[in-house]
């Protein structure tokens, strides 16, 4: 196996495990496993997934995120977002929307604690950022994943932007 074929593994296992760090939470959040979310404080036990935000919200946007915690449209939002980019990303199809919105997903999760508090500038969520964007531009999409047989169904051939 040549050096590219490495690397295109490598970007593939990348993307198969950041569907992996969306996946977790939303289970977590849905099921109340006791990780993030105390058991017994998941959605299904009526405990809002975005009222976490209060609590770990800090910087220059605390107050705009306090605001919309426990938003029942915002919950909707976060988990859809969580499971749909989790499942996309896993299974490497929707490059190109999943790579949009994974990347504002990342920067919204970033937004909550500007400026971060171990870095004045960076934190793990940009260079998340970057894996993502590498992953959709140097073919990350292509191994482990079922991006080709995508491609190929007619819901995409319509809608390209699915691609």
């Amino acid at each position: 196996m040549d050096d590219k074929t490495k690397g295109l593994y490598i970007l593939a296992a990348f993307r198969v495990l950041t569907g992996w760090i969306m996946l977790w939470p939303f289970f977590d959040k849905m099921l109340g496993l006791g990780f993030q979310t105390p058991h017994g404080g998941g959605w299904i036990d009526g405990v809002s997934p975005s009222s976490y935000v209060v609590y770990v919200a800090d910087g220059v946007f605390k107050d705009l995120y306090a605001s919309l915690a426990g938003n029942l449209a915002i919950d909707v939002l976060m988990m859809a977002a969580l499971l749909v980019l989790g499942i996309t990303l896993t299974l490497g199809i929707a490059s190109k929307l999943t790579t949009a919105g994974m990347c504002a997903f990342l920067l919204v999760m970033y937004s909550l604690h500007v400026p971060p508090s171990d870095n004045p500038l960076i934190d793990y969520h940009l260079l998340l950022v970057l894996g993502v964007l590498a992953a959709y531009f140097l073919g990350g999409y292509e191994k482990l994943s079922l991006n080709p047989r995508w491609r190929e169904t007619g819901l995409v051939k319509r809608l390209p932007i699915l691609e």
